[in-house]
């Protein structure tokens, strides 16, 4: 009998922080998420039970502390458990890598996607990033965050570093 260890990685394997220029890449750990989309008619209902557990549901294109804005009808919601309520609900936890990008992160994100990223803190983006479908968060004014299915994160580092690069060599 052949007996397979399986060993976790996380989704930047190891290939960050790293500092280019004027921009710090970091990897951000997402931990538990789950997917929250409401039956018709029924958000009110999922409103109220998440509010139990002290989550908000987010307006849209706005991110709260525990929840995040993700597309018609449908949130994110970070933390361990989520009460029964009348939704698809699915864990999401390993599906997405996220990178944090702190200092020229407009600069680095003007060359990569299509929307006009100036606005407020806590406000989120699902858009294109190169060639990827990404959900992105105005953290601060110089932090934004990045998030990506998994299996892309290896290409949004690529596209990052290069466009982190070209920033650099701007001086």
């Amino acid at each position: 009998m052949c007996v397979v260890k399986l060993t976790s990685k996380l989704p930047f394997d190891g290939a960050l922080p790293c500092d280019i220029g004027p921009v710090s890449l970091i990897e951000v750990g997402i931990g538990p998420m789950w997917s929250v989309a409401p039956f018709a008619g029924r958000q009110a209902d999922c409103v109220t039970a998440l509010s139990k557990i002290g989550v908000i549901w987010p307006d849209v294109g706005r991110c709260t502390l525990l929840s995040t804005w993700f597309g018609l009808d449908q949130i994110m919601v970070f933390g361990s458990t989520v009460p029964d309520m009348p939704a698809a609900v699915t864990d999401q936890s390993d599906a997405w890598a996220c990178i944090a990008i702190k200092g020229a992160a407009i600069d680095v994100l003007a060359r990569l996607a299509p929307v006009d990223l100036r606005a407020t803190d806590d406000t989120v983006w699902r858009t294109q990033v190169g060639h990827m479908p990404a959900h992105i968060t105005r953290v601060s004014a110089d932090v934004y965050e990045v998030m990506v299915m998994r299996s892309m994160a290896q290409t949004l580092l690529h596209d990052l570093t290069r466009a982190a690069t070209g920033i650099a060599a701007r001086g």
